[in-house]
């Protein structure tokens, strides 16, 4: 994992797992993916999913405002060996089927945002709410 520099402090930046994308099972449930010794180590908090019918169809990492989204890029860079990148802050990575994205958070935070490949029925839930049905 590449090692960002602040201060004079090399610092390891965690990913979560992408094998979480579309994990129905615990056999897949590990939220990371690399174990990382040595250094100063920083991971995300929170770490949110986004569920459709039980199944994980994103996740959303977020980084306090010391962590740079160059630091960010280089990490994704090099945890993903194929990738296409769209734009700026956007990748593409075929073989895990998912989109990666790096926005500006609340507070000056960073969020990695991971969304599998797929349809927008496949990332919403099947049973809607109809607001304009509901009683009041």
């Amino acid at each position: 994992m590449p090692e960002g520099k602040r201060g004079d402090k090399a610092r390891k930046i965690v990913l979560p797992n992408p094998q979480l994308i579309c994990c129905r099972s615990a056999l897949c449930s590990r939220l990371w993916k690399l174990e990382s010794s040595g250094g100063s180590t920083v991971y995300p908090s929170p770490v949110l999913t986004d569920l459709v019918d039980g199944e994980i169809v994103g996740l959303t990492a977020v980084y306090d405002k010391s962590v740079s989204t160059e630091e960010l890029q280089a990490t994704i860079n090099k945890q993903y060996s194929r990738w296409t990148i769209i734009s700026g802050s956007v990748w593409r990575v075929e073989p895990e089927k998912l989109a990666i994205s790096i926005a500006d958070g609340e507070e000056a935070a960073k969020e990695v945002i991971d969304l599998k490949f797929g349809t927008y029925s496949s990332h919403v839930p099947a049973a809607h709410i109809d607001c304009g049905k509901c009683k009041q």
